[in-house]
Order: structure tokens, then sequence, then C-alpha cells
């Protein structure tokens, strides 16, 4: 009878086509469990499926990242789940609280890791060696989606054996920040040591997780928890990959995030224009030569005619990126709801007019798609950048965390002089220019809402982080007042989760209590 989690990847499975060999592994529908695990493509069959499930949840992925940011505000026929985040009206009846997806990559994972072992001894030529690489990714995917969830809910489930028998019982607490982020940095540790280094093509070291990708992971990891040497040697692990480089300011947008699997890139998820379609993109930023405009927009008060630009920065004795080729890749001055179209992602490329006075975006059509990053070198960069300042045993750590960042700053200002070290030559002054950097950069990635965080996890005080995001809630005291409270930097748990779960209990900031405050 225990055919319920095989019937659910199969199904998955049957139903989905992809760019490589890899994800058009399939195994036969309907198929008993214990019948199943018999061969060396089935169990990468089911692999595959976690790579597949991953594209489902981009939309989380972005939204858990950046919507709270200062980066976006409401753009066109914005949908009332996304106003209500945007409006720090968030309820446990959000649909954007739903984790669901990225359970049931956990599950995969876990299923995998569970059955896979065992057909060592059924098909010869699945050996040990093979089973581990494959190991590594399972248990990277999985530390993937826990990282996401932990810096999302902060405490969740942590469940890690799959669910493949109709007496199990499914009702599971949630475990502590402390015991989830213990299992990821467990995980990608064992990875770290059987990860593959290449897998012969450019989509799979792209699109499945290599070595790169488990240390940069760990990276980003170790840098929310505070293990900021750890996060330095992480980086270091892939900064000493030469076949990594970043692409000229000129070409990025085209060759990184509309062509995609760059020099610059280290691990993103793979889309295919006629058969996998990444929406996110469309329905968000926009498309189609700005006839349909994004659900969300870039605000007014981020650009050169408002008070918070990252461009234009002008900090005594020094201006920052005034000819900042970002500032015109990244976003359009055409108006879009409340601020500005969104360029990343959604254009081909911008063609800059004869006299260099305007610039014009050229979208990508509907019916295509493209990759979403979700880790590229320059994002390394500046992650060790900002381990080495919070370090700053010495001034070299400074001096060397501004040497980072003049590697992504003058790529995309090439006219400009490298940035001088006696105008940031403080921790505080230093920190403000790669979390700035790191906003020009990353900006629209899903990024800018979890640097933000650590901002304030670091002073465990929202206050830093309030000036930031201010602007964006504008005369709202209300608004301003839930985001002084550090609870309310995480998302509710589903109110449909707590209903069927009676080990789930709330997050603490939104209870009835305080929801009715």
């Amino acid at each position: 009878m225990r055919k319920i989690a095989i019937i659910v990847i199969a199904i998955i499975l049957f139903g989905m086509q992809g760019c490589t060999d890899f994800l058009n592994i399939r195994p036969e529908n309907q198929t008993v469990l214990e019948d199943y695990w018999q061969s060396e493509s089935q169990a990468t069959a089911v692999l595959a499926s976690c790579y597949v499930a991953l594209n489902n949840t981009v939309d989380r992925m972005f939204i858990w990242g950046e919507l709270r940011s200062d980066n976006v505000v409401e753009g066109n026929s914005t949908n009332l789940d996304m106003l209500k985040i945007l409006s720090v009206s968030i309820t446990p009846t959000n649909g954007y609280s739903n984790w669901g997806s990225f359970y049931s990559i956990i599950n995969y994972c876990n299923t995998f890791l569970y059955y896979a072992p065992d057909v060592v001894n059924k098909d010869q030529t699945f050996t040990p060696g093979k089973l581990h690489t494959l190991e590594a990714e399972a248990l990277t995917i999985r530390a993937l989606c826990y990282f996401y969830l932990v810096r999302t809910f902060k405490e969740v489930p942590l469940v890690l054996n799959p669910s493949i028998s109709d007496q199990q019982n499914y009702y599971v607490g949630k475990s502590t920040e402390r015991v989830i982020l213990d299992q990821i940095i467990s995980d990608l540790l064992k990875a770290q040591q059987t990860a593959r280094t290449d897998f012969g093509k450019g989509a799979y070291n792209k699109g499945r997780v290599t070595l790169n990708t488990v240390n940069t992971l760990l990276a980003d990891v170790y840098l929310w928890d505070q293990q900021y040497a750890n996060c330095v040697d992480a980086c270091n692990k892939v900064l000493e990959d030469k076949t990594l480089s970043l692409v000229n300011g000129d070409k990025m947008l085209t060759d990184v995030f509309y062509t995609g699997n760059s020099t610059e890139s280290i691990f993103e998820l793979q889309f295919d224009k006629d058969i996998q379609y990444n929406y996110m993109p469309n329905w968000f930023f926009g498309y189609q030569d700005k006839t349909h405009l994004g659900q969300l927009s870039y605000p007014k008060f981020l650009t050169r005619s408002g008070d918070y630009s990252p461009f234009n920065y002008k900090g005594a004795p020094v201006v920052e990126s005034d000819k900042d080729i970002r500032e015109n890749s990244f976003y359009s001055t055409t108006t879009n709801g409340t601020g500005y179209s969104i360029l990343k992602y959604a254009t081909i490329q911008v063609v800059e007019s004869a006299d260099g006075l305007s610039y014009t975006p050229i979208y990508r059509s509907e019916a295509t798609s493209v990759n979403w990053i979700l880790y590229r070198l320059s994002d390394v960069m500046l992650m060790k950048a900002e381990a080495l300042v919070q370090l700053d045993r010495n001034d070299d750590d400074l001096k060397d965390a501004l040497k980072l960042v003049n590697k992504t700053y003058l790529r995309s200002n090439s006219t400009a002089d490298s940035l001088q070290f006696n105008n940031y030559s403080d921790k505080g002054n230093m920190e403000k220019l790669v979390l700035r950097e790191r906003q020009r950069e990353l900006m629209f990635e899903g990024k800018r809402w979890f640097d933000l965080m650590r901002l304030a996890r670091r002073k465990n005080d929202p206050s830093a982080m309030l000036a930031f995001i201010s602007p964006k809630l504008s005369g709202d005291a209300m608004s301003k007042n839930k985001m002084s409270v550090m609870d309310a930097l995480y998302m509710p748990v589903l109110k449909s989760e707590i209903d069927i779960n009676p080990l789930l209990i709330q997050n603490p900031f939104y209870t009835d209590e305080n929801l009715s405050k």
C-alpha cells in the first residue's frame, strides 16, 4: 500500500521535460515503493525531481528575499497578498506564507537519501562513488530549502525522514533556529566531501550542484550565522576557481540575466523556453516593449531625484556610481504604478542613444523564459567583503574588503577611479559601503531583504533596517511600529498548517493579540 510518495514523484517526472538528458529521466507511473529502487537510472530520476521542484519555488524565493526591502514597491495590478506584504499587513492567511513547495522538495531529497544507498547492492553499475556524489546534491538542495525556511520563518519543522508510509505520524513541531542551522551546516560539510567539481557540460555545471555551489551556500549560511572567519574560508574556496570570472559590465544584462549560464554563474535554476517556463519575471517585472508592466516597480526615492539612491551616492569627499552602468540596466525611467519599471531579467539589453542622454530597453517576449540565478561570483566577493568588515581584526581586513568591492564596482563604473581606503577607513563606513554595493549589484535577485535582516540580527535591533525601509512606509506610523519588533521581521506560519498540525505554534508576532493592535 505504500504508493503515496512514489506516485507523487512519478507524476511530477512524467509531466516534466527539461533542457538536459538528466531532467528527462522518468520512472514508470504507479510503481510500488519497494519495487521502484532497483537501478541507478531510477535513483537519478528521483534526484532530478528535486531540481524540477526547485523551479516551482522561484516566486517564493524572490518574495521572501526582496518584497519587504526598500528595492521594490507596488507596480501594475499588484496582487492582494503582495500588497499586504508591501504595506506590512501580513497575516497568517497570506498565501506567501505557504511553505509547502519547499517541504515537497525536502521530502524528495529525504526519499533519495533513504533509498538510494540500497540501490548500490542491486545495480552493479551504481558504485558507491556515484552514490556519494548524488547524495552531495540531495544534501545541498535540502540545505538550500531549509536555509530559505529558517531565514523566512526562523523556526520551522525539521524533517529528515521521507514520507513513505500511511502509518507515519506526520505531525512535527518546530525546531529552533540553532538546531536547523546546525543541520544545514552539517549537511553541507558532508556534501563538501563528495560534490563534483565539474559535470563536463556548461548547463550541468551551472544547473546542478557542484562543489562551488556547496561552498557558496555554506558561506551564505555562515554569514547569516555570524561565523565570519568560516564565511571567509568558504568564499576563498570558490574564489580560487579560475574558471569563474566576472562578465564585462556592458554585457552583464544580456549575458548574465538573459542568456544565462555565464562565466560568473555558480548555481542557477534552468528553464527551457519551449517546455519549462519561468513566469516570475514576466509577472513581477514585465515584458513585451512595456505593454505589460510588472506587478512590482523600483521606488522613486531610490532614483537620482530621490534622497536615498545607491547610485550617484554623495558621501563626502567622494561620489559613488555617478555613471554606473547598472543604474540604466537594472531599472528604467518609465513609470510603473508607484515607481519605475524593473529591467533586470525582463529585458534582453538596454540601448544607449547616440548622444548618451537616453536609454531604450529591449524587452524579451512573454513566450521565452530565463534561468533564475541563485548564486554568482559577485555575490561571493561581496559576502567575503561583508564578513571581513565584521571581523575587523586590523586594517588589512578592511583593505581586503575594499579590494573586493572595487572589483564589482569598477566593472560597472569603467570611467571611475578606484574607491580609496582613506574615505572608508573605519568599520562603520566600510559596512555601509559593502551594503550599498550589494544593493547596486544584486537588486531584484531576492537578496536585499536578507541583507537587511543580517544588519538587524547583528544588532538584535530593527532600527538600523528601518533607516532603509522607512521611506517606503512613508508616514505610516503603524507600519513602522510593527517593523520595530524583531519577531515581525519573520513571516507567519500559514493558518491552515496550524489548523491541521496540533504541534505547530504560531510565530510570536502573529498571535491574535498582536495582530489586533
